[in-house]
C-alpha cells in the first residue's frame, strides 16, 4: 500500500505514509485492494473455457513453484545459520569437557542424547558442517551454496576429513574445484576421491628416492593399491619396498574409515526416518550383528605395533 494509493488530491501533499489514515480510510484502501485481487481472472473473459482452464492452471502451477521456491530458499538460509550458530558452541561444550560437569563418568555422545535430543551423528554433522563453511567461506551468512552448488549434508560428510584433517581453506577449495572439473559437478563419492588422491600425491613422495615418486602415479591411477605390483615395476629397494607397504596400512585405514561413515549416515538415516520394518524380527537379529560388528571393532580396532613400527596412522 503506497501514499499514491490512498491520497486523495486534498491530502497529497500533507500525507506521507498510510500510518496518517484514519481507521475508516485505512478499511477503504484496503477493500479497493481485495477487489483489484478477485477482478485479475477477467481478463480471461474474451478467451474460449478451454483456454481459460488453460491459463488458470499455468497460473496455480507457477504460483505453487514460487512459493515452494520461497520456502525451500527460506529453509536453506535458516539452516545455515543454524550450523554457524549451534557448531561452535557444541565443539566448545565438547573440547571444554562441559557435558561431564556433574556425572565425570558420562560421554559427550550420552550429554547430547540427554540434554538436546538430537543424536550424536547429527551433532558431530553440525560441528563438521561450520568447519566446512569456514573453509568455504560462507560462515558468518546465510550464504547456503558454494560456486552455485548447494552445500549438501553429503558434500559436508565428504569434506569433513579435509577440514578435520585442519587443510588449509584454500587447499579444501581446490578439493571442490577439482572434483567440480574433473566430474562436471562436486558429488560425495568426487570429493572422497579428489581428497584421496591429494593425501596420497603429499605423502608418498617423502617415503623414498625417484622410486617412490614413481609409485606416486601408481597411486593416483590404482585404486586397489597394489603396492607388490608396484615394487617390482619401479624396482625399489627392499626398505623402500617395505615404507610402501606401511604406507598401504595408512591408506587401507583411510579406506576402511570413510567406509564406515558413510555406513554410519546409512544407519542414521535408517534409525532416524521413524518408519517401521515389515519384517520387525528380522530387523532385531540384523541390528543385533551390526552392534556386534560395532564392539568387534571396538575390541580391535587397533594396529599391531610390532608391524608398524614409526607409520603415522592418518586421520581420514
Amino acid at each position: 500500500m503506497t501514499t499514491t494509493e490512498v491520497a486523495v488530491p486534498a491530502q497529497a501533499a500533507e500525507l506521507n505514509s498510510v500510518s496518517q489514515l484514519d481507521a475508516d480510510e485505512e478499511a477503504a484502501v484496503r477493500l479497493r485492494r481485495a477487489k483489484r485481487v478477485l477482478k485479475k481472472p477477467q481478463q480471461l473473459a474474451g478467451l474460449d473455457p478451454a483456454e481459460q482452464l488453460e491459463q488458470c492452471l499455468n497460473v496455480l502451477r507457477s504460483a505453487e513453484a514460487q512459493r515452494e521456491g520461497t520456502v525451500k530458499e527460506a529453509q536453506l538460509r535458516a539452516g545455515a545459520v543454524f550450523f554457524d550458530t549451534a557448531g561452535p558452541y557444541l565443539m566448545w561444550v565438547r573440547d571444554n569437557s562441559l557435558y561431564c560437569l556433574d556425572d565425570p563418568g558420562r560421554s559427550f555422545e550420552r550429554w547430547l542424547d540427554m540434554s538436546w535430543g538430537y543424536s550424536p551423528s547429527q551433532c558431530y554433522l553440525f560441528m563438521d558442517a561450520v568447519r566446512v563453511r569456514i573453509a568455504l567461506g560462507l560462515a558468518g551468512s546465510d550464504e547456503y551454496a558454494y560456486r552455485g552448488t548447494v552445500l549438501t549434508t553429503k558434500h559436508i560428510r565428504a569434506l569433513a576429513p579435509a577440514v578435520n584433517a585442519e587443510l588449509p581453506p584454500a587447499e579444501v577449495e581446490t578439493l571442490w574445484k577439482d572434483t567440480e572439473a574433473r566430474e562436471g559437478k562436486p558429488t560425495e563419492d568426487g570429493l572422497r576421491e579428489t581428497y584421496r588422491q591429494f593425501m596420497a600425491s603429499k605423502t608418498v613422495p617423502a617415503l623414498g628416492s625417484a622410486g617412490a615418486t614413481t609409485s606416486t602415479s601408481s597411486i593416483e591411477s590404482n585404486s586397489s593399491f597394489d603396492s607388490s605390483d608396484r615394487s617390482e615395476k619401479s624396482n625399489t629397494s627392499p626398505e623402500e619396498a617395505e615404507r610402501l607397504e606401511r604406507w598401504e596400512v595408512n591408506e587401507k585405514l583411510r579406506s576402511i574409515k570413510a567406509e564406515l561413515e558413510s555406513l554410519q549416515a546409512r544407519y542414521s538415516q535408517l534409525t532416524e526416518g521413524g518408519l517401521a520394518p515389515l519384517d520387525a524380527a528380522d530387523a532385531v537379529r540384523e541390528a543385533k550383528h551390526v552392534r556386534a560388528l560395532g564392539r568387534w571393532f571396538d575390541r580391535h580396532g587397533t594396529v599391531p605395533v610390532d608391524s608398524v613400527v614409526d607409520a603415522e596412522i592418518v586421520e581420514g
